[in-house]
């Protein structure tokens, strides 16, 4: 099973509620049909021309100490092993469209380029007194 992962982070101070609309403009490029869509979270499943394989979208407003950010999840059932050519094209056009579309929201973390799962800064934690 296929699952590649984008983390988009709004460019200015902006609220978690409003995340999820400023992704719609381009999903609505890729054909995407929203099963499902909150103030927070949204879900939806896309087809890849030409052999229409089904792309599951989830998209999540996670919150941080910086503010809030976006983590958009794509799956499928195709296999990871052969690289998931599919799903991964799925994701090259969602980035493609980003810069037009949704150009406030800034790529921070790709899971084909960056790794399985996003780097985070680690903060030590505190003593106890």
């Amino acid at each position: 099973m296929a699952r590649l992962m984008v983390v988009l982070k709004p460019k200015g101070t902006t609220s978690g509620e409003e995340l999820i609309p400023r992704l719609l403009p381009t999903l609505a490029l890729l054909d995407t049909e929203i099963d499902h869509q909150g103030k927070l979270h949204l879900s939806g499943l896309l087809r890849v021309p030409p052999q229409g394989l089904a792309v599951q979208l989830f998209a999540d407003v996670q919150p941080q100490a910086d503010g809030p950010e976006l983590d958009v999840v794509l799956m499928s059932a195709e296999a990871m092993t052969r690289g998931a050519p599919q799903t991964h094209q799925a994701l090259l056009s969602l980035i493609a469209l980003l810069p037009e579309h949704a150009a406030d929201l800034e790529l921070t973390f790709r899971s084909d380029r960056d790794g399985p799962l996003p780097r985070r800064e680690r903060t030590p934690l505190q003593a106890r007194s």
